[in-house]
């Protein structure tokens, strides 16, 4: 059976592979000669090429030697005073012309003419030549060549003083020309035109005008070169074709003899590739078909033989082995399946959930692409804002903000993206929105930056605070009346303590005394604590306005520092004004600034150790200027920064330097500087010190305070006059 299986794979084998081994020979013989005749063609065509090439550059070569010879004679100064002056063109010139005679070309007339061509004086007779003509624009020209089929005249300018007098000519015959160029030492069939018409050839050309003009380019090869510097004057080549290609007449016969060696060799070589290659296919064969019969999956089939039917027989048993871990994990699979089915639903459970949270969440949550477009929005947005969904979606969100930070809204969005600087973003912040009917309402806004398909874009969490901000109110309100009521009795009381401690009503002893002082001290501090609790009323209620005016940050450090230095006394702490600035210019309120910087030089003393140094330091930053207080102090840990701006609150109160305050100050000075359109920011490391500090747009002559407060952001920037939760 083996036998014969190979029977039948031989001949089948052969013959589909003879017929395309005959066809690939005819093909690579045909394809040989083709590229060897045209090689020779290119070749024959070349040499053609070249040799046409340099005849007609010989030919130029000698012309211009002529041409050499006549520019000498017309920069000879005594031919120059013929054309200037007619007595020595009368008295010399007939003497110099009579005997004169071109050296290369015997026989050729050669002279003088004016400007306009006409003949003066030759070595021949006038009257037997024509005038020359030149051509427009010759005294420009460094030679003109004028060609016919008789003759050849060569004109030079004889320019004096830059201006064109005549020119020196020579003319002489074709037959001349023909003589002077001797082309008789070229190979082959040289012929010489002018203006496409034969005037001379270095052979006869009889064979050539006898051919017939249908058999002429079966016979002949011929090419052509033109001048480029005279234009009319052409050289052709002619060969026979027959003695071209002699070389060539037992090329076919050697490839058919080449190409049927090769088919016998190819026939041969497929015969015993088929015979080595049968063997181990059959037996390969009959391994694969045991497998099928018996229907074990676990039996591999071996072939010995060459490295690519054992890749066979391997990948066979490759394939057996991965259908047998197919059929093992059918049930891993399925399990997997429900897995992935249970996890899906659990997804699509967990969206719901979180639509569910979104579609009854009582704030409003806004998605903002770059551009500031409103991409999606809950349900409370609408009634928290008064717009419909559809009116929500796709515009800008700039909409929600009263002037003037709707405009500035947009500048702020570009900042954050280029510089990466956030004012509120991470935070939250309370402000004011616009409602779709015009009106505005406080706000409380917390921004949160995420990224959606690979583009930024802003989470928005919008909270109605009017009802809180009418709680507030009652108790600012409560607040002013019970700081009003104490402020009257306790400055009486303060006032009956001084004349009693001045010793006006007497002298009392040491312990009363020092009891009266220590009431007075406690006294004094209970009025400070009333009049910081009337600022913070005055600034939650906008009943504090600055007056903006250009004020100079390095003379309010100067001043701060003169109040301060008598504190940094006390507690053994110097300050220095750090700043390469001539001045400072900004827009903003002189007395609270100073303020501001009064209790951020107060507190850096409190929390310094004695003898250390607190640095005041003024620099520029692009279009503002920094102020910033630094001490040495204990600093802060990183998780209470966010609370030293809160009312009422000491970090540190266990040392009685630091124990003495109210807790508002720092409260105070956040608000002022978020009236100026800027923050009091802190960065501090314990053990190491604080930096407190803040930034305020450099102040020009066109700019305003409307401009100012604009520059630090729109809705996401918004200072307004409420700073209830600085």
């Amino acid at each position: 059976m083996m036998n014969l299986s190979r029977m039948r794979l031989l001949p089948g084998v052969l013959l589909k592979m003879l017929p395309v081994a005959f066809v690939l020979t005819a093909v690579v013989a045909g394809l040989v000669y083709w590229h060897i005749n045209g090689v020779f063609k290119r070749e024959i065509s070349s040499r053609l090429e070249r040799e046409s090439s340099f005849a007609m550059n010989e030919t130029e070569v000698r012309i211009a030697g002529l041409v050499a010879i006549l520019h000498t004679m017309a920069r000879n100064a005594f031919l120059s005073d013929m054309l200037i002056k007619e007595r020595t063109r009368e008295e010399g010139a007939h003497a110099f012309f009579n005997g004169l005679s071109l050296v290369p070309v015997p026989g050729a007339l050669v002279g003088l003419t004016d400007a306009s061509g006409r003949i003066l004086v030759s070595n021949g007779r006038r009257r037997t030549s024509r005038d020359v003509v030149l051509p427009p624009g010759f005294a420009r020209d460094v030679s003109h060549l004028g060609l016919s089929q008789e003759e050849m005249t060569i004109a030079v300018p004889v320019i004096g003083n830059g201006v064109l007098h005549g020119s020196v000519f020579a003319r002489f015959s074709t037959d001349s020309l023909v003589n002077y160029l001797n082309l008789s030492h070229f190979n082959e069939i040289i012929v010489l035109t002018i203006d496409r018409v034969v005037i001379a050839a270095n052979f006869e050309m009889a064979e050539i005008l006898k051919t017939p003009a249908k058999r002429f380019k079966e016979i002949w090869i011929s090419r052509d070169a033109a001048s480029e510097r005279y234009p009319g004057l052409g050289v052709q080549v002619f060969a026979r074709r027959e003695d071209l290609f002699a070389s060539l007449k037992g090329l076919d016969r050697t490839l058919v003899v080449s190409a049927l060696a090769n088919l016998l060799i190819v026939m041969a070589g497929l015969v015993l590739a088929a015979i080595l290659i049968a063997r181990p296919l059959v037996r390969l064969a009959g391994e694969v078909r045991n497998v099928r019969d018996t229907e074990d999956l676990s039996r591999n089939v071996s072939v010995g033989g060459y490295r690519e039917v054992a890749r066979v027989a391997e990948t066979f048993n490759a394939m057996m082995a991965h259908l047998r871990s197919t059929l093992v994990s059918h049930e891993h699979l399925a399990r997997e399946n429900r897995h992935r089915r249970e996890v899906e639903q659990s997804l699509r459970d967990k969206q719901a959930e979180n639509n569910a949270v979104l579609e009854t969440v009582n704030d409003a949550i806004l998605v903002i692409d770059k551009e500031g477009k409103i991409r999606s929005a809950n349900p409370a947005s609408s009634c928290i804002l008064g717009y419909s969904n559809e009116e929500l979606v796709g515009s800008n969100v700039s909409m929600l903000m009263p002037e003037p930070h709707r405009s500035g809204h947009a500048r702020y969005i570009d900042s954050f993206l280029k510089t990466g600087e956030a004012k509120i973003i991470g935070s939250g912040r309370e402000l004011e929105a616009c409602r779709q009917n015009g009106k505005t309402f406080p706000i409380e806004l917390y921004v949160a930056a995420i990224t959606l398909k690979g583009e930024p874009h802003f989470v928005g969490t919008i909270r109605d605070i009017t009802e809180r901000r009418k709680v507030d109110r009652m108790q600012r309100e409560f607040i002013a009346l019970v700081s009003h009521e104490l402020r009257t009795p306790l400055t009486s009381l303060t006032g009956s303590l001084r004349l009693v401690t001045s010793g006006s009503m007497g002298e009392v002893p040491e312990k009363v005394a020092r009891l009266l002082r220590l009431a007075q001290n406690n006294a004094l501090r209970l009025i400070d604590l009333v009049n910081d609790i009337m600022v913070v009323e005055k600034l939650q209620s906008g009943f504090i306005s600055l007056k903006m005016e250009p004020v100079d940050l390095l003379d309010l450090a100067r001043t701060a520092l003169e109040d301060t230095a008598q504190f940094g006394e006390k507690f053994g702490v110097s300050f220095e004004l750090e700043s390469d600035l001539d001045n400072a210019w900004t827009m903003g309120d002189g007395r609270r600034l100073t303020q501001v910087l009064v209790n951020l030089l107060s507190n850096a003393a409190k929390f310094s150790e004695p003898g250390s140094l607190v640095e005041v330091r003024v620099e520029k930053r692009n279009t503002s200027y920094r102020l910033a207080v630094c001490d040495h102090g204990i600093g802060i840990p990183t998780e209470a920064i966010g609370e030293v701006f809160s009312k009422f609150v000491q970090l540190d109160s266990t040392d009685a330097k630091n124990g003495q305050g109210s807790g508002l100050g720092l409260s105070i000075s956040q608000a002022i500087m978020e009236l100026h359109g800027s923050r009091i920011e802190v960065d501090s490391q314990v053990g190491a010190g604080s930096t407190f500090y803040f930034d305020l747009i450099e102040f020009r002559k066109t700019e305003n305070a409307v401009e100012l407060s604009s520059l630090t952001g729109g809705l996401l920037e918004q200072s307004g006059t409420s700073v209830g939760g600085a």
